[in-house]
Order: C-alpha cells, then sequence, then structure tokens
C-alpha cells in the first residue's frame, strides 16, 4: 500500500493546481476529475476528487473511491499478468502464441481491395509473439481506428467495434507482417484470453488472486453489474460535441458494455485511489507484481528499428490529440512491455525511461522512476485526445515535477 509519509511538498503549487481544475469544470472542461499521485516514500501522497459525477451539476460530489471506466488503462494489468506467467515459465515472451490462441493464428494479412471493393489478403510468413501483442507490433489494430479495418468489417456486415466476445469483436485481418511495424490496438485483449488460456482462470479471478489481492485493491473489476459497492460509485460517462465548448452526458454505447467475457485491453473499471496502488509498486520495485528484473524489462524499449521508426511517425504527423496527453514530437519514443516509453529527458520534466498510457474518456497514468513520481488523471469524456483536457494533465504533471524540484521530494 501506498503510505502517507511525512507532507513534504508545497501547498502553494497544489492549491494552483486545484486552482485550475475547479476552473475546468466550471468552463465545461469535464463535469468531475480525481487526481492521484505519489512518490517513493510516500511524503506526496496527493488523492483528491474534484466536481460531480454528471453534467449540468447533477449526479453528486466524486470521492476517490468513484469509479471509472478504465478503457485502454486495463492494458498495464493484462501486461503485468502476461509477464507474471513469463516469470513462471509458464510462457516466453518469445514464444509463438498460435497453437494457444488458433483464432488469432489464422488472420491473414490485409494488402488491398479489389476492383470490385472485396478484401485482398494474403498468408502471413512470421510467427505472433507474445512480446509482438504486449507491443502493439503483431499487426493487431482496431477497426474504430483503422479505416482499412473499418472497411472489412463493413464488408462482413459488422459494426465497428461490435461482438461480444474478443474473437467476435476483433476478428479481423492483420495490417502487416508481425514484428515488422507498429499500430495501436488489440493486442492484449488477444494476451487477456491467453492468461487465461495459460492460467485456467477467468482474468478477473486471475488478476484478484495475483494482482489486486497482493495489494490490498478491492475497487477494480471487470464486472461492476455484480458487485453493488463498485457499481454504486460508477460515475457518467460525457463527450465534448465538435465545436462546443462544454461537455454534455454521454448517451451511447461505450466500448465493452455487453461483453460476455473479460476484455484484457478495454475492459476493468476501477477507482484512482486502486490504480495508483499497481502505479506505485512498479515505482517502487516492491515485488508484490513482478520480480525487479522482469519489472526493469516493463521498462526497457522494446521495439525494433522498423517498429520504432513506425510510432515515431505516427506520432510526429498525426494530430495532436493522437495520443492522450501532451507529447513531444521532437522527442523519440519507444514501447515497454506497458505503456509508451521516453527514450530521452523531455522537455515537460518525464525522465528518460518513464512509462506512461492512458484510456479512452482521457484518463492517463505515469511512472516515472528516475524522477521517483507515479500518477494517474481520471476523467470519462469523450473523445480521446481532448485538447482541453490535455492541458489539464499537463499542468497536473507539471505541478509533481516543480513540487519535485521545489522540496527534492524522492
Amino acid at each position: 500500500m501506498v503510505e502517507k509519509g511525512e507532507a513534504n511538498y508545497p501547498e502553494a503549487l497544489f492549491a494552483r493546481l486545484e486552482d485550475s481544475l475547479e476552473k475546468a469544470i466550471e468552463d465545461g472542461v469535464f463535469p468531475g476529475v480525481v487526481v492521484a499521485a505519489t512518490n517513493k516514500t510516500g511524503s506526496l501522497r496527493y488523492v483528491k476528487a474534484f466536481g460531480r459525477s454528471a453534467c449540468n451539476d447533477t449526479g453528486v460530489p466524486l470521492s476517490p473511491q468513484s469509479v471509472m471506466a478504465f478503457a485502454s488503462m486495463t492494458k498495464l494489468m493484462t501486461c503485468i499478468a502476461a509477464l507474471q506467467l513469463v516469470e513462471r515459465g509458464t510462457i516466453s515472451l518469445d514464444d509463438d502464441v498460435g497453437p494457444l490462441l488458433p483464432d488469432l493464428a489464422q488472420s491473414k494479412i490485409l494488402t488491398g481491395w479489389d476492383k470490385e471493393g472485396m478484401p485482398l489478403l494474403r498468408e502471413r510468413q512470421n510467427p505472433i509473439t507474445l512480446r509482438h501483442l504486449l507491443t502493439h507490433t503483431a499487426g493487431t489494430g482496431y477497426d474504430m481506428t483503422n479505416s482499412d479495418l473499418a472497411r472489412f468489417s463493413a464488408c462482413q456486415g459488422r459494426h465497428i467495434n461490435s461482438g461480444e466476445t474478443v474473437k467476435e469483436r476483433f476478428g479481423y485481418p492483420l495490417t502487416y507482417e508481425p514484428g515488422t511495424s507498429f499500430e495501436y490496438g488489440c493486442g492484449i485483449d488477444w494476451v487477456g484470453q491467453l492468461v487465461e488460456k495459460l492460467s485456467g482462470q477467468d482474468l478477473e479471478s486471475y488478476m484478484q488472486e495475483n494482482i489486486w489481492g497482493p495489494l490490498g485493491i478491492q475497487g477494480i473489476t471487470f464486472w461492476p453489474a455484480a458487485k453493488p459497492d463498485i457499481r454504486n460509485n460508477q460515475i457518467r460517462m460525457a463527450i465534448r460535441e465538435p465545436n462546443s465548448e462544454r461537455v454534455t452526458d454521454f448517451t451511447g454505447r461505450f466500448l465493452t458494455e455487453g461483453v460476455t467475457e473479460c476484455f484484457g485491453g478495454q475492459g476493468a473499471y476501477g477507482d484512482m485511489e486502486s490504480y495508483l496502488e499497481i502505479l506505485f509498486s512498479l515505482l517502487v520495485d516492491d515485488e508484490k507484481l513482478l520480480s525487479r528484473q522482469t519489472t526493469e524489462k516493463l521498462f526497457s524499449p522494446q521495439l525494433s528499428h522498423s517498429s520504432k521508426h513506425s510510432l515515431n511517425e505516427y506520432i510526429r504527423n498525426h494530430p495532436p490529440n493522437a495520443f492522450i496527453g501532451i507529447f513531444d514530437t521532437e522527442s523519440e519514443y519507444d514501447w515497454g512491455l506497458g505503456g509508451i516509453l521516453t527514450t530521452q529527458d523531455t522537455p515537460s520534466g518525464r525522465q528518460k525511461g518513464t512509462l506512461i498510457w492512458s484510456g479512452k474518456p482521457n484518463l492517463f497514468w505515469f511512472i516515472d522512476r528516475l524522477s521517483g513520481l507515479c500518477g494517474v488523471f481520471g476523467v470519462q469524456v469523450l473523445p480521446p485526445g481532448d485538447e482541453k483536457i490535455g492541458k489539464m494533465i499537463q499542468i497536473f504533471e507539471n505541478t509533481l515535477y516543480s513540487a519535485r524540484e521545489t522540496r527534492r521530494i524522492v
């Protein structure tokens, strides 16, 4: 557990952060937000909620126990689960997962379209490995972000991002030969299936026994409807329509609503304080989740030259909202075994080796082991990559790094 040490951070800095968050709520940037951060010693342990659980002053005040859809923040937990199985010798990072995931193994590579508008497919030559799936280099994209996969789904008479199971939802072709490029996608949902196959447990049971339980976490689940304590704390999703200054309540279907199995890449729900416990365990290397050797791999660059080039070209050539949070396009990035990885110190204060990722409703987390900081920023606003929220995330990060520099907290 994150132990709260003697308070040692400059209150004026955090007062300015709180003023900024309160002003953002007044301006309709989001109806509410929960921020949580700590350093290695716990002297900087900051967990605070602002605003309400729905728009237009409806809903209830948020608390540190307010529950949010994690979306892709689920991925880090599934990566940890897979690496635990690697530690136990159940599988290796470079094993071919085809025999264990036959539905994925039969995927062909989409190369284009014929004159009738039908997909052109070819057999893949390379195996799909666990490392490929963990680092988004297997060719497993998303039809909600890749126009060719969206077109393929339409050809199959299927709506984008639909299906009750991983097989149904992600049963489309690969977009390139495994190991040769980078495309963010559904690979870690397939890793969730792999963990279930190898462990003989569903992902909820596995994580309860091997991740949440060891950290004393009770506020995370894949099935909030079945857990009243979690369900009753869940906040509403909001959306900012194009050219709108203020968010409104979202009334559509969100990601994994209606699914019948655990989606390891996007299906968990929980509170930010619980998620901070996971980040803290990795920050201090307490070996409650992973050995020090495996944690080092989690924070180590994993991409081949061609895959790294693809990742950085994507960051440079896509609009600022391609990712959640602020990413300096002049910096180089790699991918660890749990998120995007800085390969050098950045102007924002992130040190080399900082691990970062996010969740579709503009959630964001980071672990900076050299600076001794980790944090999570929790909101529920669509679409992802909201520029206004990105600025708030930047203020949150800047406050933490400024506090560290002001008092040299570690």
